[in-house]
């Protein structure tokens, strides 16, 4: 059984269970720690609370085996029994502590936007809704998905049954910079539905700012005919034209009967050569295995714990490009 002493002592079990360096998790801890009283007092502050803030149970474990259980059940998806065994705790435990954390995790790590379905369409024409930041002005587009349970409705089942996986599945979107950073990410949504449609219900274009170049692949096909136009004006001549906000690119899809020319393969390859990157963020947050193995928990759950694993793979990227960073100078 793992103690708080046995974690400073031997700080290669954090890494080994939590997939994060010793001194970057007593960092978090420290850091929750300042925010764990408001926090709470916001958590409890519900209308339907009877009981006053401060009132209850007090908790069996320490804040630092809280939080382990949160982040080793997040790094090697066992079942909760066997999370809570390593720390001397109960399933129960881990359960809760899921819920009461990740939304305060969340707020200390670099995690990205959540973009929700949008309703009503189309969006006003004069400015994108809360637009991204982007530290390249290009903007890579993907979505992954993730098996899960079969549900037990077969309507249920036609909504989640991915053709492309032969499996049922949850579907995110990502949206990266070309530096390796997820900027944001969409709201989960049963996994029969397709990439563009996904793109389209969310309205990802309207949230990227102005002269951004949008990189896509195969599955989102017609992308570029949903960008909106506006008037630009030469500073020079005065001259007033129309130009698309965006520039969206996707790969040339072979004809049928027929061959890509010299120029489209070249086109192909130096956009995937780019497109590689948000690739390479879907594959890191794989490392937390509660992504890469079939998900378990609430379908409720899913994009909340999406969100911390994408803002610890943040985290990570933003310790390695600080590390290179002086070898760069």
């Amino acid at each position: 059984m793992f103690t708080e002493k046995e974690l400073h002592k031997h700080p290669s079990l954090i890494r080994a269970f939590m997939g994060l360096p010793a001194e970057d998790f007593w960092q978090l801890i420290a850091a929750i720690q300042t925010r764990l009283a408001e926090y709470e007092i916001r958590r409890l502050a519900r209308p339907t609370r009877r009981r006053a803030v401060g009132g209850g149970r007090a908790f069996d474990q320490t804040l630092v085996i809280r939080v382990a259980l949160v982040l080793t059940y997040l790094r090697l998806h066992i079942i909760q029994e066997a999370v809570a065994g390593l720390y001397g705790a109960t399933q129960s435990d881990v359960s809760r502590e899921l819920r009461r954390l990740l939304p305060l995790v969340i707020e200390l790590l670099p995690c990205p936007t959540v973009w929700d379905i949008v309703e009503e369409a189309p969006l006003p024409a004069e400015a994108p809704l809360l637009p991204l930041t982007l530290a390249d002005d290009r903007a890579l587009v993907d979505a992954t998905e993730q098996q899960v349970y079969r549900p037990q409705d077969s309507a249920a089942q036609k909504a989640f049954y991915s053709g492309k996986k032969k499996q049922f599945t949850l579907k995110t979107q990502f949206v990266t910079d070309g530096e390796h950073h997820i900027e944001a990410i969409s709201i989960s949504v049963p996994g029969a539905t397709h990439d563009k449609t996904l793109c389209d219900e969310v309205q990802t274009l309207e949230y990227l700012p102005d002269g951004t170049e949008v990189d896509a692949d195969k599955g989102y096909q017609g992308l570029a005919k949903h960008v909106r136009w506006i008037t630009v004006r030469n500073a020079a001549t005065g001259e007033e034209q129309q130009i698309p906000r965006l520039l969206v690119q996707t790969p040339f899809k072979k004809p049928q009967g027929g061959e890509l020319t010299a120029e489209q393969h070249t086109f192909n390859r130096q956009l995937s050569r780019v497109r590689v990157r948000v690739e390479h963020c879907i594959g890191w947050v794989k490392n937390w295995a509660i992504i890469a193995t079939r998900f378990r928990c609430a379908h409720t759950l899913y994009t909340l714990i999406m969100q911390v694993v994408c803002g610890l793979t943040n985290a990570q990227t933003q310790r390695w490009q600080a590390a290179q960073a002086p070898a760069v100078a």
